[in-house]
């Protein structure tokens, strides 16, 4: 796997570009979480951004899925859609998990997949129950299933091995590597069985 720090690009040659981020830097009030971060992804490949609490990895997966702005650099993405899934991210309570995907299908006008996908995380037993009875792992999942149900060419996944058991990181891997076969994905994560799903890495250390 490659290795790289955070203020050298990752040059690749690949002929489709699907993601460069070229300078970027985030600052709060006084105090710059990151500054000067390159990189380029192409369809094929996995980028894992790794590094302590606090160093900005959800950051620039935020600042990616144009949920935060930047402060300084400039992002292009050429991909025409793509996914996010994020710890943080939250579910509606009341709606049951089939309910989900079919509320985000209507929202994207794009296919429900509602049993396909429930069959790749494994929640199909599952699908009648509503969200406040989901276990946190079971909610990974459902967040994975919704993230990856347009087919995006770009996967943006924020910690998405936490809460997963072995069984769930199976279903990650498998997720991360069906991914690879259309598209790209960007992961932040510190756990090391995520990084080796990788084929790149972004060092914030």
């Amino acid at each position: 796997m490659q290795h790289l720090c955070q203020a050298l690009a990752l040059s690749f040659t690949y002929t489709l570009c699907v993601l460069r981020g070229e300078n970027l830097g985030k600052r709060f009030t006084d105090r710059w979480i990151f500054r000067r971060v390159s990189f380029e992804l192409a369809a094929g490949q996995i980028l894992a951004v790794i590094g302590p609490n606090g160093c900005g990895k959800s950051t620039l997966l935020g600042i990616v899925a144009g949920l935060i702005p930047s402060t300084e650099g400039t992002l292009r993405m050429d991909a025409t859609a793509f996914g996010y899934a994020a710890l943080a991210g939250e579910l509606y309570a009341d709606l049951t998990v089939a309910e989900h995907l079919e509320f985000t299908a209507d929202m994207r006008c794009c296919e429900a997949r509602t049993d396909e996908l429930l069959a790749l995380v494994g929640l199909s037993p599952a699908k009648s129950a509503p969200a406040r009875t989901l276990s946190s792992g079971m909610r990974a999942r459902l967040k994975l299933a919704i993230a990856v149900q347009e087919r995006p060419p770009l996967l943006i996944l924020d910690e998405p091995g936490a809460g997963l058991d072995r069984q769930g990181c199976a279903v990650l891997a498998d997720v991360i590597d069906r991914q690879r076969g259309h598209g790209t994905a960007l992961l932040a994560t510190n756990y090391p069985e995520e990084m080796k799903l990788a084929t790149h890495e972004l060092d914030f250390n």
